[in-house]
């Protein structure tokens, strides 16, 4: 169990067309090393469209439409940036959703580079400490967080981090977070 702290956990990966293939094929490695199972949550239609190197990427599959996810139905919840994907998600009002439904239930959530802007948008930045990308910076202040910079900064239950050079760290203390997170679900049921 030690060497898979995440095993029989369900992790939602939120995306939009646009988004950094590396701060989703990342995270979703280390995740699946951890014992988790990752879901793409998307409103794309069946696929979702990756931005690598300058230009579109891959195509990843879909699991689920994000206008039908529950918070309730995930231990944590993972949004890469790619600031294409993080302007079309800014626009959607499931986003906003089912990020506030995370961000109130005090659940797990691991925001990367631009999609920190997100947190803004949701009007969850308020009063917390976070890194970003520097695109999402100011969007964050607006907000009424204190932005740091640095790699990664971990509040409570969630991990922001600055963009790909954080992402493996942030990752680690994400992993961290949802393992302590479910030893208190535990201790709260027994």
């Amino acid at each position: 169990m030690a060497d898979k702290p995440l095993a029989g956990r369900t992790i939602a990966v939120m995306l939009a067309n646009g988004f950094d293939e590396i701060e989703f094929t990342e995270p979703q490695k280390k995740l699946i090393e951890a014992g988790a199972t990752t879901k793409v949550v998307s409103r794309a239609n069946g696929l979702v469209n990756g931005w690598y190197e300058g230009s579109w990427g891959h195509f990843f599959p879909v699991d689920a439409d994000l206008a039908e996810t529950l918070a309730v139905d995930f231990d944590g919840l993972v949004v890469p940036g790619g600031f294409r994907s993080v302007e079309k998600m800014a626009d959607d009002p499931h986003t906003k959703r089912v990020l506030k439904a995370f961000m109130r239930a005090s659940m797990p959530v691991a925001v990367i580079g631009d999609a920190g802007k997100l947190l803004a948008v949701a009007e969850v930045a308020k009063g917390r400490t976070v890194t970003s990308s520097d695109a999402a910076k100011d969007d964050l202040e607006a907000a009424g967080a204190s932005w740091e910079a640095g790699p990664v900064v971990v509040e409570g239950c969630l991990v922001t981090a600055n963009g790909v050079a954080g992402v493996r760290e942030a990752m680690d203390r994400f992993i961290e977070v949802i393992a302590a997170h479910q030893g208190e679900d535990d201790a709260k049921a027994a």
